[in-house]
């Protein structure tokens, strides 16, 4: 998305993406929202996985993880959006250790 450097790029992302799809078999999206304008807008990053879920299936239909941008941590913004999607992974993982499937 910015220039190259020696952090994740755009093929990393879409990578990433691609892999968290396949793993927990739902589709991926990134936003970015801008807020505000002027010299120095600030945006908003949104990750989000959605699920094809069963009728009567106690897991979400979607996750989401939102976190504005620019940040203190991450200096680019496909830096800052690979870590949303890192976040995201976190995320659904909290889904599947709280669902009761895997008890007996």
């Amino acid at each position: 998305m910015g220039k190259p450097t020696t952090g994740p790029d755009g093929v990393d992302i879409l990578a990433m993406m691609n892999a968290l799809g396949a793993l927990h078999s739902g589709h991926v999206e990134v936003n970015v929202r801008v807020d505000g304008i002027g010299f120095a807008p600030r945006g908003q990053v949104r990750c989000q996985m959605s699920f094809d879920v069963l009728p009567g299936s106690s897991l979400p239909k979607v996750v989401i993880v939102e976190s504005p941008w620019p940040c203190a941590e991450h200096r680019e913004l496909d830096a800052h959006v690979y870590a949303g999607l890192h976040q995201l992974d976190f995320e659904i993982s909290k889904v599947y250790k709280n669902e009761k499937l895997w008890q007996e």
